[in-house]
């Protein structure tokens, strides 16, 4: 068992308090909650009477269509991931996970001895981790490779589905790749990025009920209980999620025309054209590696963006545009753009 470092976990937090134009942060910073249906006083929790995590698991379910028995809450995305990885170490080392992905979805079955194969095989891969949308590309899954991956799994499989980022889709009402198929597929989901609540470290899997039945036996050995408080504050961000969704689609929307034009105007890089998330995976054809280029940017123009290969990509960087001041997205963009006229001749 390794242990390999969460690169893009350390390039953030450690080039943050550098960077005056913030381009790597994924999710969207927190809302007035008053504003959002969503009472914080902590007098008002003390005093209630409701059991958290039975509420929390209960505005999941309902919010999915599905029993609270099927939902396990966790700290966050983070945990969801570990958990689920844990639990398939029990049974396989083997993983399929295509790239480019989010890098704990790479990191964590490695440092658990998974063998990462770079083909679906399904003879001997049990475990296929997926992102959707996509991180770092921002694209929806194709529904047809999803059902044709579990289709050609082996009954003990698990099709794992990170769902992080699906929400920004901003559907009426809120899909699950779980539904396609209760007995293969996990999910997983968190309230740090489309909900801004990110301080508050709540997360969820979603699974049959006898998978969910073995992680919970897993998470006590991890972290035992989530916070009361936390999760009595998500139950109601959950039963108020309208309001996120007018407030999130506001802020991407906008910004994402504001990238729209940068991509166009900037000679020499590509785009993802995200369909389903607040930040895309821009290219590039300059040979430079994509860590010393975004060490560069960050060096020279101040402009902090995370680099492709923590996403087992190349020659790419991923720019995010969660920012609630519009003024602040467009002079980060001047700044890289400049940055980018230099470093790409």
């Amino acid at each position: 068992m390794g242990t390999p470092d969460f690169r893009l976990y350390w390039w953030i937090k450690h080039n943050m308090g550098k960077a005056k134009h913030n381009l790597s942060s994924s999710g969207l910073s927190e809302p007035d909650l008053n504003e959002m249906g969503v009472v914080t006083d902590y007098s008002a929790f003390k005093a209630s009477s409701q059991d958290s995590e039975e509420s929390f698991r209960r505005a999941v379910a309902e919010l999915y269509g599905v029993s609270k028995e099927n939902v396990l809450p966790t700290i966050g995305g983070t945990e969801a991931i570990y958990l689920v990885n844990l639990f398939m170490a029990e049974r396989t080392r083997s993983a399929f996970v295509p790239t480019p992905n989010y890098e704990p979805m790479l990191s964590v079955p490695a440092m658990l001895g998974f063998q990462l194969e770079k083909t679906f095989n399904p003879s001997r891969t049990l475990l296929v981790s997926l992102t959707d949308s996509n991180n770092p590309t921002g694209r929806s899954l194709s529904e047809t490779w999803v059902k044709s991956l579990i289709d050609e799994s082996g009954d003990d499989s698990c099709v794992y589905i990170d769902e992080t980022f699906r929400e920004f889709g901003f559907q009426e009402s809120i899909g699950t790749w779980f539904k396609l198929n209760r007995d293969k597929v996990v999910v997983s989901n968190t309230l740090t990025k489309f909900y801004g609540l990110g301080g508050f470290r709540v997360g969820w899997i979603t699974a049959s009920e006898d998978k969910i039945e073995d992680l919970a036996r897993l998470k006590p050995f991890i972290t035992g209980e989530d916070a009361a408080y936390s999760l009595w504050v998500g139950a109601q961000a959950i039963r108020n999620r309208s309001r996120f969704v007018s407030r999130a689609k506001r802020i991407v929307e906008r910004n994402k025309r504001i990238v729209e034009e940068f991509v166009e105007s900037t000679p020499r890089i590509g785009w993802s054209n995200p369909d389903a998330a607040p930040f895309c995976l821009i290219t590039y054809y300059d040979g430079v590696s994509s860590e010393k280029l975004c060490l560069e940017a960050l060096r020279e123009q101040s402009v902090l963006i995370a680099p492709a290969e923590f996403f087992g990509a190349e020659r790419g960087f991923r720019l995010c545009f969660t920012h609630t001041d519009e003024e602040a997205l467009v002079e980060g963009l001047k700044s890289l753009s400049v940055f980018l006229g230099e470093a790409l001749r």
